[in-house]
């Protein structure tokens, strides 16, 4: 895809990996529209972004409202899903709820998100959506975090399937540990002691390539 003239919408570019890739959609030729979770975050959201605007994920209220002003007003080349939050903490530690506010942050809200923007998606549009490579190898101590990401993987694919016929094409990516300080902001527990992970402008330049090929890329492809 040339991104020239195109419109993507990135929710989460008020964060260290979204930022990244609404500015290099923009570079590229873009119009950007970004999303942050509150007022005061979107302020993150690159100066080269169109147009700012908020969305949290925790809240259906604010998806619906966010859809439908996107329906209405705008027509969609592509949707990068590149916000989430990560919990820490032994199966035997982890409280029902919180489990179950890393699936709607994680999944549920996008996946509702992108389905309700369907009206407004372009023949030929892109949905990109990052999981990580907690949706191959399930990991000790962040296994809600695991479930989360690898729900969202499965219904990635289940709706590439679906919406191939009406042209839309569905891509996931799923890097590795990367320094976004996503670690350090917990929606529960304490991260644990972990190497150094990938460059942010690393991987954010890697899902822009993906994006312009059409490609998912797994784990290995961030080698």
């Amino acid at each position: 895809m040339d991104f020239t003239g195109k419109t993507f919408l990135v929710v989460g570019a008020s964060g260290a990996l979204g930022s990244r890739i609404a500015d290099r959609l923009a570079t590229a030729g873009a119009r950007v529209l970004g999303t942050a979770r509150t007022p005061d975050s979107a302020g993150k959201i690159p100066a080269s972004a169109g147009l700012r605007l908020v969305v949290d994920l925790d809240d259906q209220a604010s998806i619906q409202v966010l859809a439908d002003y996107l329906v209405g007003a705008e027509k969609l080349d592509g949707i990068v899903i590149a916000a989430g939050r990560v919990g820490f903490g032994r199966i035997s530690d982890t409280r029902a709820s919180d489990a179950a506010r890393l699936m709607q942050l994680n999944h549920l809200g996008p996946a509702s998100l992108i389905t309700l923007l369907a009206p407004a998606l372009n023949q030929g549009a892109v949905i990109g959506s990052i999981t990580g490579v907690v949706a191959e190898r399930t990991f000790p101590g962040i296994a809600a975090y695991c479930v989360s990401k690898s729900a969202h993987s499965v219904w990635l694919g289940a709706l590439g399937s679906e919406w191939r016929r009406n042209g839309v094409s569905v891509l996931e990516f799923r890097p590795g540990h990367t320094e976004t300080g996503l670690a350090t902001r917990p929606l529960f527990g304490d991260a644990p002691n972990m190497p150094a992970g990938m460059e942010p402008d690393f991987v954010a330049e890697k899902i822009v390539v993906a994006l312009a090929t059409g490609n998912s890329l797994a784990s290995t492809d961030f080698a």
